[in-house]
């Protein structure tokens, strides 16, 4: 260990207060801490107390000096620096919004004024009486372990509380989305008057959210080109990256007639014009769709994005052109959440499958007097004489008549006056007579 005190110096001239130069025990550098002190007894004194406290922090026994500073903040004061840095790091406005919206509610729900107020089974009481669905909750605790974590890179926390929290489980099959069918599309868009009709191509066409639809302006839609397309800007994009999305004739045809006349490049496309959920669902009323199915899958706007990826892998569109279609950086977003299999060809898709068929040698049946080939395979015999039938009857019993008098009538009398009895048992055939 090195530990030590001294004057300062900068650009040759040398400071009145005193510093200090300590290097523990597996420390590859030495750290010097101010100590703005004039007396060298008191700067020594200080120096005692550095050592102690270094040793300490290697040890274990004490927290960091920037975690004890920490925990002497609200979480208020610590949250604003978060979302300052989450902002510096250009994340999506809706992310930085959950943040800012969700964190200070649940801080005042739980009774969080200081991280030593964060503790697991806090946050699990309030789960439990707080009536939210299950995948909100899952949401609210991801976004409080995130700030939590950015506190444990900041080195203003040892380790998030919370890591050990689990996740509420989702059932399957229930609460998910479904997607629409091409009969249930065409009932829908003729249900509804013109203008929402359009927004509901428009959403179904290229997969749009509701928020990055609001937020779109004429100047994005380029209608009149070779290969007319729509381009999301980074800055209403959900993964904050730009895209262009080629539009379909048919929408453009419909986008045309929706324009109003003498329309500027700013102004926005379809701000006010995105229905709510309660206009939503009159018009799945009005064409005959069910909000929620027999299985729990509901239908909502985002429900059509769900619509437009089910579409793209029914109608053979490879799995990687359909993430960069819709937008995602994940595969397993794509074919898992934003696919529903019962719109998938599958019918079809077996059908590509090649024929095979049992060689002929297989199909031929094998007939040896007295011996098993195979299940049902052997024909019974009797003395030699084989039935006619070339399936063995379903039920038959051995029956015998009184010897025949004239054994020139034998082979006659043995045909007319036996039957036989199959069994699957592994005892053998017991003759019975009447």
């Amino acid at each position: 260990m090195i530990a030590f005190v001294f004057h300062s110096s900068s650009r040759g001239v040398v400071s009145r207060l005193y510093s200090a130069k300590i290097r523990l025990d597996g420390w590859i550098k030495p750290k010097v801490f101010a100590l703005h002190v004039t007396d060298k007894r008191v700067a020594e004194q200080k120096l005692w107390e550095l050592v102690q406290e270094s040793e300490r922090e290697a040890a274990g026994i004490l927290a960091p000096k920037q975690s004890r500073k920490a925990a002497q903040k609200p979480l208020g004061d610590l949250l604003t620096a978060f979302l300052a840095d989450v902002v510096a790091k250009e994340r999506s406005p809706n992310t930085v919004k959950a943040y800012r919206r969700t964190l200070p509610k649940l801080f005042t729900r739980c009774g969080w004024h200081y991280l030593r107020d964060v503790t697991p089974r806090s946050f699990t009481e309030w789960r439990v009486t707080s009536n939210l669905s299950p995948k909100f909750l899952n949401d609210v605790l991801g976004y409080m372990c995130g700030f939590l974590n950015w506190m444990v890179r900041q080195n203003q926390l040892l380790a998030n509380p919370l890591r050990i929290v689990e996740r509420v489980s989702i059932k399957r099959g229930r609460g998910h989305r479904r997607a629409l069918s091409s009969d249930e599309i065409e009932r829908l868009l003729t249900a509804v008057p013109p203008r929402r009709a359009t927004v509901y191509l428009m959403a179904i066409y290229t997969g749009l959210r509701r928020h990055e639809l609001n937020r779109l302006t004429w100047g994005d839609l380029e209608l009149d080109l070779a290969v007319p397309c729509v381009r999301v800007p980074d800055s209403i994009s959900k993964n904050a990256k730009p895209a262009a999305l080629e539009l379909r004739p048919e929408l453009v045809q419909a986008l045309k007639a929706f324009r109003p006349e003498l329309t500027q490049p700013f102004e926005r496309a379809f701000f006010g014009k995105v229905p709510n959920m309660d206009t939503f669902k009159r018009d799945l009323t009005k064409a005959q769709i069910l909000p929620v199915d027999e299985h729990g899958r509901r239908v909502d706007f985002h429900a059509l994005r769900t619509t437009f990826g089910s579409h793209l892998q029914a109608s053979g569109v490879s799995p990687r052109a359909a993430m960069e279609i819709m937008r995602h950086s994940d595969m397993k977003l794509t074919m898992r959440t934003y696919t529903d299999a019962r719109l998938l060809p599958l019918t079809s898709e077996m059908a590509k499958l090649p024929s095979f068929k049992l060689p002929d040698v297989h199909t031929h049946r094998h007939v040896h007097a007295g011996a098993v080939c195979g299940q049902n395979e052997t024909q019974p015999v009797v003395s030699g004489l084989l039935l006619a039938s070339s399936q063995p009857p379903d039920n038959v019993a051995f029956r015998r008549t009184e010897p025949p008098s004239e054994p020139s009538r034998l082979s006659n009398t043995l045909v007319d006056s036996i039957r036989f009895e199959l069994t699957t048992s592994s005892m053998p055939l017991r003759r019975s007579s009447n």
